[in-house]
């Protein structure tokens, strides 16, 4: 689970979440979807039909309708700079940020997600349980069937396994006959897309998509359909998902594959589409433009799809679109200053921001150049050493427990300061695990303002008080009402050594503490040794006063990461283990039964909506973490450039390269 986080924020790699799929053999079988088998996936044939439960979808028939009319196409263009040349278009090949700004202009989105939230494009709706689209059926399952274990694994029904039932009761299977569990069916429906070459889009394209990415030969992670009971076409653009019993997936409504033209690749082996240029070079388009050159190190061009379905809506609004890369990143700016490129991407900006925002800021007061700032899904934050490993426990006062304390340090802690001196004011400063512009931020939720008058009140209150008059404040020990030990609120606040950004946010901190009465002692260990597993970890052995380190919100938000059952520990101790994430230790009854409930809620409902506020209203006045900051990312276009739109949860700036326009 830690590591997943990890690998995103290190890296920074702001891509949309992975196709998922399961395994099936070498050749690519174009109407058949089978259920996965985590058991025997190594051994059987994606077509074959076992009598053991396994769920086989088929395609219906689909008709060939003429295709439209070409229509004059737009004679504008925009050049857009990436930061490196895409090894492939293959939709289950290169993930980067740079082919996927270029596939955002060949292949229809099927869905956004923009504002933290969901939105359909190439669909007509994303389904919901409220409209009927999406039910959750009571199904007998029995020995031998595909099912998902309490843990959350696909797994054959056998005595011993533990399930939920569909009354939601936990059971160990003990031979029964039959059980009968949960099953969720989800149905798509596409718009009325049209490949480049004519031929309309089917279910058949997402079918056969779906089994050419849950073969084994395909990169990418086979979770969603390890979960999936079927995959079908139910009829022309119609699509039917099925998960296996036990499995309430979150995300339902996302669990559609992204088509790909069976009626071209279904030659080539599953092997084979790794490399063919069909799809790794000149695809066929479902979307608003296609590959018309592609210059090796140089440039991709692409022009309108003369087929795309929207056309008659005057979209997309150019022309062409050229992709250009193999240019020194401390050149791209200078050639949009010059007129040689109307967009940087975000890509050219995921280093040394602190350098280049200076810059951009007075590119803009001149009129040059149009910037964009957006928040990015990574948020900084300092942790409170609250329940420490014992060992290290016992070597100072335990400082945090007090919410109090932890209010005052946060209300001492100039938040908005760093904001502006770190990120130029561009981003907004946090008060929970999502930002206060998620969907789900409750109005009400409790906002410690940066007020260090009362924040010194509240240490006072806290029984933190300077004795001596040399500006630090003690722990008092009594007895009999009598002063006989005092500690210096003296503390430690740590990072890694490789991150300049948190090295300059902990001396900020640092500085802010002395206005409350508390001294704050600096240090930075390497990477791999500050995130690393097990008892002797500074920050995940839970070895520390302060930590400051960065963890992932999303649309979902995040509440697992301060669970009681998530706090970092041995796992004979009842603690979550040593890959865990919460290295707090905080543990508050009242968060976990929210928390809990949220995590259980499908998206849409009611206790979907009031737990995750609960969640979040609780954490925001408990304060486990002082939450600083997001990351942000940054685009720049030249003026002309219309109908730009960075969004802080959508991957690509370029999601809309069928809307974007330049003045002539």
């Amino acid at each position: 689970m830690k590591q997943a986080y990890f690998s995103f924020i290190l890296m920074l790699s702001l891509f949309l979440p992975a196709l998922i799929a399961c395994r099936q053999e070498d050749t690519v079988a174009p109407t058949v979807a089978p259920t996965a088998d985590p058991v025997q996936a190594e051994q059987e044939s994606a077509n074959t039909v076992s009598g053991d439960g396994d769920a086989v979808a088929t395609a219906v028939s689909t008709n060939t309708p003429a295709p439209p009319t070409p229509t004059p196409l737009p004679a504008k263009r925009v050049t857009v700079m990436i930061s490196a040349e895409p090894e492939s278009l293959y939709i289950y090949g290169d993930n980067s940020l740079e082919a996927t700004a270029v596939r955002h202009g060949i292949y229809e989105n099927l869905f956004t997600s923009l504002g933290f939230d969901y939105q359909a494009q190439g669909l007509e709706k994303l389904p919901s349980l409220a409209d009927g689209d999406a039910v959750i059926n009571t199904v007998s399952v029995s020995a031998g069937d595909i099912v998902l274990n309490a843990s959350g694994d696909p797994v054959r029904l056998a005595p011993g396994v533990q399930i939920i039932t569909a009354d939601g009761e936990f059971l160990t299977f003990s031979n029964e006959e039959s059980v009968e569990m949960q099953q969720m069916v989800v149905d798509f429906t596409l718009k009325p897309l049209v490949w480049s070459d004519g031929v309309p889009v089917t279910a058949v394209d997402s079918l056969f998509s779906f089994n050419v990415a849950a073969d084994s030969l395909t990169p990418g992670d086979k979770t969603k359909i390890k979960r999936t009971a079927s995959y079908e076409a139910v009829g022309d653009l119609s699509i039917r998902w099925t998960g296996v019993p036990g499995f309430l997936d979150g995300t339902y409504f996302l669990n559609v594959w992204q088509p790909l033209p069976e009626h071209q690749l279904s030659r080539f082996s599953v092997a084979e589409l790794l490399e063919a240029e069909e799809v790794t070079k000149r695809p066929l388009s479902s979307g608003p433009f296609v590959v018309s050159e592609w210059e090796s190190g140089k440039h991709i061009t692409l022009t309108v799809n003369p087929y795309y379905y929207r056309l008659d809506e005057g979209l997309p609004r150019l022309g062409a679109v050229t992709f250009q890369f193999g240019m020194d990143a401390d050149q791209n700016l200078d050639a949009l200053l010059a007129g040689q490129v109307d967009i940087l991407t975000e890509s050219n900006f995921r280093e040394n921001q602190d350098e280049i925002v200076p810059q951009l800021l007075e590119n803009e007061a001149d009129g040059a150049i149009a910037a964009y700032y957006q928040p990015i899904t990574v948020f900084e934050h300092i942790d409170f050493g609250i329940n420490s490993a014992e060992e290290y426990a016992e070597t100072r006062p335990d400082w945090f427990e007090d919410v109090r304390v932890r209010q005052a340090m946060t209300g001492c802690t100039d938040r908005q300061r760093m904001v502006d001196e770190l990120m130029y004011g561009k981003v907004g400063v946090l008060h929970a695990y999502v930002p206060d512009l998620h969907p789900l931020y409750p109005d009400d939720a409790f906002m410690q303002t940066f007020d260090p008058a009362a924040a010194n009140v509240l240490l006072d209150e806290a029984g933190l008080v300077d004795t001596d008059g040399d500006g630090i404040r003690e722990w008092i020990e009594t007895e009999q009402g009598q002063i006989v030990a005092t500690t210096p609120f003296s503390i430690t606040l740590g990072t890694d050594s490789e991150n300049a950004l948190r090295q300059r946010i902990n001396e900020m901190f640092a500085v802010d503490m002395q206005a409350c009465g508390i001294h704050v002692e600096l240090y930075d260990i390497p990477v791999i040794d500050w995130y690393a597993d097990g008892p002797f970890s500074p920050l995940f052995g839970r070895r520390f006063d302060l930590a400051t380190f960065a963890w992932l919100t999303n649309v979902r938000p995040p509440c697992n990461l301060y669970l009681s059952r998530n706090v970092t520990g041995p796992e004979e101790q009842g603690f979550g283990g040593w890959g865990n994430v919460n290295a707090t230790g905080w543990s508050d009854e009242a968060y976990d039964t929210a928390c809990e409930l949220a995590l259980k809620a499908l998206p849409g409902t009611p206790d979907y909506v009031i737990s995750h506020q609960d969640a979040i209203r609780i954490f925001s006045e408990q304060l486990p973490v002082i939450p600083l900051f997001p990351q942000m990312k940054i685009a720049v276009t030249r003026p002309t450039v219309l109908n730009f739109k960075p969004d802080a949860t959508q991957p690509s700036a370029l999601w809309n390269l069928f809307e974007i326009d330049v003045e002539e």
